[in-house]
């Protein structure tokens, strides 16, 4: 007899457009995984997901230090969709995402920057880039639970953080 699917868990984070923030936010959305009951590997390819989006949103599409980069993440039905939201860049800047993204071609091995998106495409089900009605740029990204994740791996995760 299968449980019925539990409600999505949503959460949402409005920082500013500064490196420093990255490290706890990556932790604090790998943790949330790890509670909803995702395994070791998902969580860690999350927080690498969720380091490179976020990274770029700060350097590529953020103009000054005030503006806000907005992270979402949404845990239901075995998939977390992530959402980054960034002021917007320039629009080179949105240009040479979507041709990171959307190339068929990998990026130059002697270039020290833009693998950050092939990885990301690599590590999640889906990814896709959206232009904002104000000019911000969104980046949604989808990650399938992993086929060793259950339920089980919830409640014991659950019961170990009450010892």
């Amino acid at each position: 007899m299968e449980s019925p699917e539990k409600d999505a868990v949503t959460y949402s984070v409005h920082l500013p457009s500064d490196l420093e923030y990255i490290p706890p936010l990556r932790q604090f959305i790998a943790e949330v995984a790890r509670v909803e009951g995702y395994s070791k590997k998902f969580c860690f390819r999350t927080e690498i997901i969720v380091d490179e989006l976020v990274t770029n949103g700060i350097l590529h599409g953020s103009q000054d230090v005030p503006s806000d980069i907005i992270l979402s993440a949404k845990f239901e039905s075995g998939q977390m969709h992530l959402s980054v939201q960034d002021q917007g860049g320039t629009r080179q800047n949105l240009e040479n995402l979507k041709r990171a993204v959307y190339s068929p071609k990998p990026p130059s091995s002697d270039k020290k920057k833009g693998r950050g998106l092939v990885i990301v495409q690599m590590l999640s089900s889906e990814l896709k880039i959206d232009l904002g009605e104000n000019g911000n740029t969104q980046v949604h990204v989808i990650k399938t639970k992993d086929p060793e994740d259950s339920l089980g791996q919830r409640e014991k995760l659950l019961y170990e953080s009450d010892i």
